[in-house]
């Protein structure tokens, strides 16, 4: 039977389970890539659970969603994810450095890895 693209990329990241319909599985995250509407929480999580560095290949954080600057909150955020990044061990891309979608796409992207976003909004496969 043949396979596509998202079925191999799955099967190659399998470390628990089986691989069928209705099963839980684990696979292996290469790449995270977070922004700054849900990076904030993330790293609010990293520090709840003690986690001391991010284990993947590759993780960024991207400050390209919440730019207004009405009251001191986004700066705040900004600034807590610029420090939270250092200590995780994620890069960071600061607000003004243009939207993190064409960026992962462009330059941090690599064929059969797979990103993870906490909200679904780029394919398995990153070009």
């Amino acid at each position: 039977m043949r396979k596509n693209v998202s079925r191999k990329l799955i099967e190659s990241h399998l470390v628990e389970g089986n691989f069928r319909p209705g099963e839980e599985i684990g696979i292996k995250i290469d790449q995270t890539l977070t922004q700054d509407a849900t990076g904030t929480m993330v790293m609010l999580e990293f520090e709840a659970m003690g986690i001391p560095r991010v284990m993947t290949e590759l993780s960024a954080q991207y400050v390209d969603h919440n730019l207004i600057q009405e009251d001191f909150k986004n700066a705040d955020d900004h600034l807590f994810l610029r420090s939270a990044c250092r200590k995780f061990g994620l890069w960071y891309s600061r607000p003004g450095n243009g939207v993190s979608h064409l960026y992962i796409w462009n330059v941090l992207g690599f064929p059969e890895k797979h990103c993870s976003v906490p909200i679904a909004i780029l394919p398995l496969q990153v070009h």
